[in-house]
């Protein structure tokens, strides 16, 4: 036990020397930014502050840390520590280039193995680098493997059951110029997760670790892992698309499961595997780009009524319940079916509001509220443009 609990203080004292630790929150943070910049040059206004994009997938990434640790720890998957060094420097280089969807395991890990399996054939001369690489050239991959399998499931875990809240509404423009509404998720997710590394101080015991992997003692490191997505959805609402988006990454997984199995047995599988995984990813990406091109869109301008875009939190179209994809049909009593209708109906009570509404399921329903005294033109609603050239500066209604 003292082992285990002078091994759990070097493993925070890792994990807080680690320059990720700061780097992954930062890009978070950036990502915000961004956010909040484009938002305010489309509707004049922000959705939600930028420490948003930090705060908002904490909880879920330290769960997803927190899942793999103990899926990692209980099972003994034990990974070298010139592998764990190989992956962070990739993490660190594409979070630099600021493309999140770059940020999956199966591009990440799978681009680490591929280089641990050519990079020691690789002289540079420097008697730290070349102690590296050959410290990589003795990687054992079954490890490698199991692990990957278990991160693109989490990704694709994370991208299911959290990657439909809070998605940013922006406005595009199509092929044939028109300009539609959208629905954005990009996210990077900070995940800390203790990793077993082999030659350590603690000893392996008679049922323990359960898969046969890794070497006969180990170290415990926590290390700082991303993960991320971008994606742009069209053609129906958040939900759907994204949960179709995380179940297809969940059997791409499965596959590579499939292929940490026959590592076992061959193994020059770890390459056609952590191939197969990029390429499968890829096209997976590609499939849901398809998708949105190919498909009608669905926030696009009504024949009659204005349609919802985005809602604005804690604003009164908020308290009516108003959502995403509805039409407002009626507000005041005075039929709209454009912007300018919009706000001029709005207008004509500068203290309370009454809107018809069709939603999801076609059905008419009525909602009201008061609205702010000094802000009377304005309840939190984010319309879908209804005009060919779309106005940067235009107000969110």
């Amino acid at each position: 036990m003292e082992e285990i609990g002078w091994e759990l203080v070097q493993a925070i004292g890792r994990f807080f020397a680690h320059p990720l630790t700061y780097v992954i929150p930062i890009a978070m943070l950036l990502l915000g930014y961004f956010r909040v910049k484009r938002e305010r040059s489309t509707f004049h206004t922000r959705i939600f502050q930028m420490a948003f994009d930090l705060t908002a997938p904490l909880l879920p990434g330290f769960l997803a840390g927190l899942v793999l640790s103990i899926i990692v720890i209980v099972s003994g998957i034990a990974v070298p520590f010139a592998f764990i060094g190989l992956v962070s420097i990739i993490l660190l280089l594409v979070l630099m280039t600021g493309r999140t969807n770059w940020l999956s395991p199966a591009f990440t890990v799978s681009t680490a193995v591929i280089l641990a399996l050519f990079l020691p054939e690789w002289n540079s001369g420097n008697a730290f680098i070349d102690n590296w690489l050959q410290a990589l050239a003795g990687t054992d991959f079954r490890p490698v493997i199991i692990w990957l399998a278990v991160l693109i499931m989490i990704e694709g875990i994370l991208i299911w059951k959290n990657g439909n809240k809070h998605t940013s509404p922006v406005v595009v423009k199509s092929t044939r110029g028109k300009w539609l509404g959208a629905h954005r998720l990009q996210r990077i997710w900070f995940i800390p997760s203790i990793m077993l590394v082999p030659d350590g101080m603690i000893e392996s015991i008679s049922w323990w670790p359960l898969l046969p992997v890794g070497g006969e003692d180990f170290a415990l490191f926590l290390i700082p892992f991303a993960m991320g997505t971008n994606y742009t959805i069209f053609h129906t609402l958040p939900a759907p698309a994204v949960k179709r988006a995380g179940q297809r990454i969940i059997l791409l997984s499965l596959l590579v499961g499939a292929g940490a199995a026959t590592v076992f047995y061959f193994p020059e599988a770890a390459l056609y595997t952590a191939a197969a995984a990029i390429l499968i990813r890829e096209a997976l990406t590609v499939w849901l780009n398809r998708e949105e091109r190919t498909r009608p869109a669905f926030f696009m301008p009504r024949s009659r009524g204005v349609g919802v875009l985005g809602i604005l939190p804690s604003s009164p179209a908020a308290k009516m319940g108003l959502a995403p994809g509805e039409t407002i049909m009626k507000v005041n009593g005075q039929q709209v079916n454009s912007e300018k209708e919009f706000y001029y109906a709005l207008q004509k009570n500068s203290a309370y509001c009454k809107i018809e509404v069709t939603d999801l399921q076609g059905e008419l329903r009525h909602v009201q509220s008061a609205v702010y005294d000094n802000e009377h033109h304005e309840i939190g609603v984010l319309l879908v443009k209804e005009r060919s050239t779309f106005d940067p500066s235009a107000k969110e209604a």
